[in-house]
Order: C-alpha cells, then structure tokens, then sequence
C-alpha cells in the first residue's frame, strides 16, 4: 500500500486528534456501547475457542479500544441488526450495511470501512462460466432485507424470490437444491467457496455493483448519534493510518476490500 506520508507520521497525527476527543468521562467510565456486527462468516463467527471473531467483529473491537471505551459486542441475522438500529437499541453496527440514499435518511454512516459488491452463487456445472445467469423461471434465495432482496424484487424479470433471515441457511438452500441460486455479497460467496461444502458451489457471471449491489459499506448509527458518529470516524481513521485495519483484513478475507 503506497503511503504519501511515513506511516509513523500519519498514525501520530491520527492519534493526536483522537486524544482531542473526549472519549470517556468519569460520569460515563462504567457505560457499555452495544455493537451489532452481522453474524455470517468471514465478518462474524465464532472460532474453535468459542470467541467471537471475524473481519467486523475484530474492527469493532479495534474501534472500541482506540476510543477507549467499553463495548458489548453481539453478532445477529441481518434483519436483527436493521430492526435494533431502527428502535435506537444499540449504538452502532458494523455490519456490511451499504451506504444509500434510502438508508441515509434512516440512519446516521461514518466513512466507508470496507467496498462491497454481489454475486451469484450455484451448483457446480450447472451455469456456463462467465455468463450472467437468466433468472426466468429460476428460484433465487436472499436474505430479508438486503439489497440483494431490493434489487430482485425491483427487477422482477420471472424468478421467484426465496426470502431467509439466515444468509447462511439461504446458501445453504443452494446446496440443497431448494432454490436454484443465491444473491448473497461477494465476500460471503467467495469464503463459502473456500471451504470443503463450496466445493460443490461456483460463482454464476460477474460480480455486480450496479443498482445498489454494489458500493461503500459504513458503520451505521441511529439518527441523533452524531458525536459518536464522529469519534468512531477519527477511530477509524486511525485505525487505517497504523495498519491494524490491513492487519485484520489479511486475517480473514481474501483480498482488501477497502
């Protein structure tokens, strides 16, 4: 990664701003923010140890320790994550959770913390390779609402939509044979692939960004959070300057999709 300035440099600065911030008061030294992460492989996942880890769960916990404060970090189903945020029930999400217009009047976004885009995802041998899929007649499986739902239903061209809560029970429906394919993020397709069941899968046309398939995720705050908003900003920042945000990534997604 090409810096325009030494890393020790831009992380000192990062670190210098955030000390300008105040980031617990003795009034509020005992408080515990609640964190959503989505519960789905490689963002959310629980290791051999029984620990909570994955690529958002761990850049939630770098955000939480640069801040300085104490945060309880839970991992649901998407829908959850959506329903929690809507009801000012926790403080933030980083939850691949794709920045849009619709989504901006409903929640506040910091910076982009990673890109995303969507694939689809069938039955090895099935799907000529490098073609888009015609969907006419096909079951597709996505998760409850995603984008991936929004932009099938806005399609409409003939297939049915198989709606889960579980982003794995819907790649899971694949291997099945309940649905035809998935639309699922490329990251999600991409590490099930790597896995001993994904042997069986395969990625069907290109990946897709368009119509809201496709963009910047953000962490995500309820409206009226805007001082949290801007603390998690400057931890994130900082936590891209020092190099803990490359760190975790190369731990547990395929390639940086910063």
């Amino acid at each position: 990664m090409h810096r325009l300035m030494p890393f020790r440099t831009v992380a000192t600065l990062w670190m210098a701003l955030l000390l300008c911030v105040p980031v617990a008061s003795s009034a509020h030294a005992d408080e515990v923010y609640r964190v959503l992460t989505w519960r789905m492989a490689p963002y959310a996942m629980v290791d051999e140890q029984g620990k909570l880890t994955g690529f958002e769960v761990e850049i939630a916990r770098a955000l939480c320790d640069t801040m300085g404060i104490r945060c309880e970090i839970t991992a649901l189903q998407f829908p959850e994550v959506l329903d929690l945020l809507d009801r000012n029930a926790a403080d933030f999400a980083v939850a691949s959770i794709l920045k849009t217009p619709e989504r901006m009047k409903k929640y506040l976004f910091t910076d982009r913390h990673k890109r995303s885009s969507s694939s689809y995802i069938g039955r090895a041998g099935e799907w000529a390779l490098g073609v888009a899929p015609n969907l006419a007649g096909k079951r597709v499986s996505v998760t409850r609402g995603s984008k991936q739902y929004d932009y099938l239903t806005a399609k409409n061209v003939g297939c049915t939509i198989v709606i889960y809560d579980d982003q794995a029970e819907a790649l899971r429906a694949v291997l099945d044979g309940r649905v035809d394919l998935a639309l699922a993020p490329t990251a999600v397709t991409v590490h099930l692939l790597t896995s001993a069941e994904g042997e069986a899968l395969e990625v069907v046309g290109d990946p897709l960004t368009e119509s809201g398939l496709g963009g910047e995720s953000a962490i995500a705050l309820p409206l009226g959070r805007e001082e949290l908003r801007d603390r998690v900003n400057m931890a994130l920042r900082a936590i891209l300057a020092d190099g803990r945000y490359d760190a975790i990534s190369s731990r547990f997604l395929p390639f940086r999709m910063y």
